[in-house]
């Protein structure tokens, strides 16, 4: 899978550079957090390793590729989201110069492709991947990443480290009763947003993050989405509500990770799950 710059090829047959391109549990109980998203997305494993990169698995469902599971070196657990790039080594340089700071090597993942982790100047992590040719990633669907928002304090330095890194242009929305919320584009195409954090629910133990939406399929619904992960040992952080994107809520898994899901068939009035989040429990 080639990697391109904006205006340069047709977006139907080229992944371009910035767009997310993978997502990653890292979990602190990888057995647990296996069972919980199989219950509520149907999402079937298979387990890789090599000496490199060591054992992660990769989450199927319907047999596409839509997230990856790996166990947690400390005490926390939490979603990546990663952005693509056809030069993993050159981009993290670039990173780097722009004020970010490298968390995880480089490292290869057989039918994934080479990915690092680092640490952006508005201190939140972000993953960046180089694709295989053998690459997959299943979005958009029931079960799949549907949108993914950056949540932090820092909202002008995340604007421009990532506008800088990747040439996204932004789009300002928010009004005196809600968070600063900023739509990043490539082209035409939404890609990510940024959310300037409450400043009534902002603690000396506040940490900016990626709020990551998965979808729900519309037979089910959220609030049936929601019942399910709390009889599987989730928690509710934001109760089902309606917004302009659809029906969401926010949710923690049973070691803690926090993630969003959203029916997109189900739109109401505006609001975003980042904006009603309270960030720490």
């Amino acid at each position: 899978m080639a990697v391109v710059v904006p205006g340069k090829t047709p977006p139907q047959w080229q992944l371009y550079a910035g767009m997310p391109c993978w997502i990653e549990l890292i979990t602190t109980d990888l057995d647990k957090a296996r069972e919980f998203y199989a219950n509520l997305f149907d999402w079937e494993y298979e387990t890789h390793s090599d000496p490199v990169s060591g054992e992660h698995v990769i989450a199927l469902r319907e047999g596409f590729p839509v997230a990856s599971l790996r166990a947690a070196s400390g005490d926390q657990s939490t979603w990546r989201l990663y952005l693509a790039t056809d030069d993993c080594a050159e981009k993290v340089a670039e990173a780097e110069e722009h004020g970010a700071v490298q968390t995880v090597p480089i490292n290869s993942v057989p039918k994934v492709g080479r990915k690092a982790v680092l640490m952006g100047p508005s201190d939140a992590e972000f993953g960046l991947l180089e694709p295989e040719e053998a690459w997959e990633f299943d979005v958009g669907l029931p079960g799949t990443l549907m949108w993914a928002e950056l949540v932090t304090i820092k909202a002008q330095t995340a604007d421009n480290f990532f506008q800088e890194l990747f040439g996204y242009t932004a789009e300002q929305f928010g009004t005196e009763h809600r968070s600063d919320y900023s739509v990043w584009y490539l082209g035409e195409e939404s890609v990510l947003a940024r959310v300037s954090m409450i400043r009534d629910f902002i603690t000396e133990t506040t940490h900016p993050h990626w709020l990551l939406y998965l979808g729900v399929d519309a037979e089910i619904g959220t609030d049936e989405l929601v019942r399910t992960a709390i009889a599987n040992g989730g928690r509710v952080r934001v109760d089902p509500y309606d917004s302009s994107i659809g029906r969401m809520a926010v949710l923690r898994d049973p070691t803690g990770a926090r993630f969003a899901v959203i029916d997109q068939t189900q739109a109401g009035e505006y609001g975003t799950a980042a904006n009603f989040d309270p960030y720490e429990d």
